[in-house]
């Protein structure tokens, strides 16, 4: 079924290119904490690809063997991944370390010292907040440049108009839901050609591949290096993340009430 499903990507990027586009594609791998032979190999792998990578470390967690690894090599950028990964949210709910559960300013002051150590770490960080679980909620989100962000990087293709820039991720290597194993090639191809088909239809947007090297068994970095491999064939380019800020969509900022300034 592989070919099958690999089909459908090489049908829509005929699309692409009868309009004078070529496939933009960005990388993020989340829960960075320190250097582990599975990140060291998705380091090797990106420098493979020429792809550049959006590294989004937990700071509370991240040590200076990971501020090593980062300010010593310019194709991987780090990213402030929460500050310690852990809920606030009420048992029932779903995990959410971003939200309304505590007071904003506590929020923020955690998003401000994540910030901060990052920096330190790595000497400069993205200018993109990556919420654990992919979660973060409009009212934090609408506050995100008091602490330093221009934008999120989630999952998913937004569908309404949000407080913030989005440069999301859109595949994901890994079958959580499933036990937290690789997802097989003919999902990830079939999950590629709907996002590059949503893509177009954005104005030739870039896709977004996520994966949490802590996490790979053999099957998602086996289905990771096909794909890499493949859209490498179709001269697929890699993007910064960072670099598609400025085309995303405008921040929406609710209207300020009739008698009062905005």
């Amino acid at each position: 079924m592989t070919e099958t499903a690999w089909a459908e990507v090489t049908a829509e990027l005929e699309r692409w290119r009868a309009a004078g586009q070529s496939p933009r594609l960005f990388l993020r791998d989340d829960d960075a904490v320190t250097v582990t032979p599975a990140l060291e190999q998705l380091v090797e792998t990106v420098h493979r690809f020429k792809a550049p990578l959006l590294l989004a470390a937990i700071p509370a967690r991240a040590d200076d063997k990971l501020g090593l690894l980062v300010r010593d090599d310019r194709r991987i950028i780090g990213a402030v991944h929460g500050w310690a990964h852990v809920s606030h949210a009420p048992i029932g709910e779903k995990p959410c370390e971003i939200g309304g559960h505590r007071p904003l300013e506590t929020v923020l002051n955690e998003l401000r010292q994540g910030r901060q150590k990052l920096i330190e770490l790595f000497g400069w960080v993205s200018d993109l907040l990556v919420p654990p679980w992919n979660r973060i909620e409009d009212t934090v989100l609408e506050h995100i440049p008091e602490a330093g962000f221009g934008g999120v990087s989630a999952h998913g293709w937004p569908d309404r108009k949000l407080p913030a820039r989005q440069v999301n991720t859109h595949v994901d290597i890994v079958h959580w839901s499933g036990g937290g194993v690789g997802r097989d090639t003919d999902w990830i191809f079939a999950e590629l050609a709907g996002n590059l088909a949503e893509a177009r239809r954005h104005g030739f947007r870039a896709v977004g591949v996520l994966t949490h090297h802590l996490a790979h068994d053999d099957r998602a970095w086996e289905t990771l290096e096909d794909l890499m491999e493949r859209m490498a064939g179709e001269g697929a380019n890699w993007v910064h993340a960072d670099s598609l800020l400025a085309e995303a969509e405008a921040p929406h900022r609710p209207a300020a009430p009739q008698g009062t300034q905005a």
